[in-house]
């Protein structure tokens, strides 16, 4: 059997591989980056996405590597005590909690996890450049720094490569990612540096006039992630760049001391520039999308990653079944299916995101709109809420 080509080995691309290797199915990760030194700082594994990592026998490796937070806390940006506060449910036996992870160690486990696979074959220093259907599948060049190419011959391709996915140029969808008017300033905290009631295992949010802020344990509770959200006047080059932190300095001002605490700690910070693209048709052929390269999730439902993770299971799910009932004729078919399954929840997760990032972010008076609607709905009301958003099965 041809293998498949997933291009990008970013948190959606290595569980793609994973998924379908463990399926039997052979697959090429090409990866234009040279070093896996996987950007961002912490990341929320929810219950859906867990539940797909937990089918690939991942659950020992996260539950070593996670924390698992008790309660949500969402606070105006100046007050210390909770508009809302939200006890996680304790899972009921065998079901999937939420978990807080440092990003670069689930990046890791998903790579421990695909390098043990013998029919996944690496190609890394390769980034997508090109790809032509053949009668039996699809050729793909790929081309590295220094400018040299090579061919690789795959019954279908896979595009994992991110927000400027060139797997998307390939299928005609030529849109431009949009900035937002949004930056994220993400950096890791030593506990130890930081008052004890920091360390709790709580998700904090904190609601403020065109800006907002996250933390959360992660490492096993050696480190805290903090996110800083505010408005920007024009995106940044980079995708990820170094913060200068007296340019953050000021954002703290009005809150209460623990979030200053927080901001005064940060050793480093990595700057993002947020982007927006409505979503692609997510499969054309033989190529399919998935996780940023189909649809990008704005950070505002802690859903990205997670929305990749899904995708990547329902993918294999409808390829392996596909396979062995049509064989590698079946991929286009197999391709469609998993963007018609896939469409209308990463449209809706899309829209959630971008409403919270309105909602976050109110001035005066709409905040105390928004303030007492949180008030009424409360703990059962909120969670009720998203639970199409963490209530999801996985397929087959």
């Amino acid at each position: 059997m041809s293998p498949i080509l997933i291009a990008g080995a970013g948190i959606g691309g290595l569980t793609a591989a994973i998924a379908l290797a463990r399926r039997g199915i052979p697959v090429v990760i090409a990866e234009k980056r040279t070093r896996f030194a996987e950007a961002g700082a912490g990341i929320q594994v929810s219950p859906n996405a867990g539940r797909v990592l937990e089918a690939l026998d991942l659950g020992i490796a996260l539950r070593r590597a996670a924390v698992r937070p008790e309660s949500l806390a969402i606070s105006r940006w100046r007050s210390e005590t909770p508009l809302l506060s939200m006890p996680y449910a304790p899972p009921a036996p065998g079901a999937t909690p939420s978990r807080a992870l440092k990003r670069a160690d689930l990046h890791q486990i998903l790579l421990d996890a695909a390098r043990t696979l013998p029919n996944i074959r690496w190609l890394i220093g390769r980034g997508l450049l090109a790809c032509a259907e053949t009668e039996a599948g699809i050729t793909a060049t790929l081309v590295a720094e220094n400018g040299q190419t090579e061919t690789v011959e795959a019954m279908g391709l896979i595009g994992a490569d991110g927000l400027w996915s060139q797997a998307r140029q390939l299928t005609g969808d030529t849109r431009e990612p949009r900035f937002t008017g949004w930056e994220a300033w993400r950096t890791l905290i030593p506990s130890a540096e930081v008052p004890s009631e920091l360390r709790q295992p709580t998700v904090s949010l904190r609601l403020g006039s065109a800006r907002h802020a996250v933390h959360y344990p992660v490492a096993g509770g050696k480190e805290i992630n903090l996110v800083l959200i505010r408005a920007a006047r024009e995106a940044r080059p980079g995708w990820s760049r170094e913060g200068n932190a007296s340019d953050i300095a000021g954002i703290a001002n009005g809150a209460p001391i623990s979030l200053r605490h927080l901001v005064e700690a940060a050793p480093a910070w990595q700057v993002w520039s947020l982007y927006d693209r409505e979503p692609a048709a997510m499969a054309k052929g033989r190529i399919a999308l998935l996780g940023d390269a189909a649809h990008p999730v704005l950070p505002f439902l802690a859903q990205g990653a997670a929305l990749a993770i899904e995708d990547a299971a329902v993918l294999a799910h409808e390829l392996a079944s596909a396979l062995q009932a049509d064989g590698t004729a079946s991929v286009p078919a197999a391709f469609a299916a998993y963007a018609a399954a896939r469409q209308g929840r990463a449209t809706r997760v899309q829209q959630a995101s971008r409403d919270n990032a309105r909602s976050y972010h109110l001035g005066r008076p709409w905040s105390y709109a928004r303030d007492i609607v949180l008030r009424r709905l409360g703990p059962e009301g909120l969670r009720q809420r998203y639970a199409w958003v963490y209530d999801w099965p996985l397929p087959g």
